[in-house]
């Protein structure tokens, strides 16, 4: 037990009897040991959400590259693909399987050429031989009309427009 001491109005001091107890061993091994325990549980905590957010973005990350390799792998058949048309639309090709199928190549005095009505067939002349005497003949020679003339000829013709 321990007596503390209060000063009076009067200025004497007074003894005043007081229950006083010494704080006990464990407790004060509680009052550390709690907020101790309280930082390793929220660390603790806090490292399986960062595992946990580490571990999603590997498996994401994975699957992204299973699926460029699928991507990869797409493409490659894409141009077998591709290659397997371009060996199969070959000319020779062509020429082979059109063989099987009976047809043969056409000489030039077996083409019929059809009369077509109201053509010029002199302007057409004209322009043939200037393409096979020179590749880069002007072609806007002969057409003589502009796509304005033309459509406007053949809106007038199917009743759209009047001339």
């Amino acid at each position: 037990m321990a007596v503390r001491q209060k000063m009076t109005t009067d200025g004497h001091l007074d003894a005043i009897p007081e229950k006083s107890f010494k704080q006990a061993q464990w407790r004060r091994h509680r009052q550390i040991t709690v907020p101790i325990l309280i930082i390793v549980f929220a660390l603790g905590m806090f490292g399986a959400i960062y595992l946990a957010e580490t571990s999603r973005a590997a498996v994401t990350g994975r699957h992204v590259q299973q699926l460029r390799r699928q991507v990869e792998n797409i493409g490659y058949e894409n141009d077998l693909i591709h290659a397997n048309n371009a060996y199969l639309e070959s000319a020779s090709l062509l020429m082979e399987r059109a063989g099987q199928l009976g047809y043969v190549p056409l000489q030039l005095d077996q083409i019929e050429y059809l009369l077509v009505p109201n053509f010029d067939y002199e302007k057409d002349k004209h322009h043939i031989m200037n393409s096979e005497g020179n590749h880069s003949a002007d072609l806007t020679s002969y057409y003589d009309e502009s796509l304005t003339e033309w459509a406007v000829r053949h809106f007038a013709r199917w009743g759209l427009i009047e001339e």
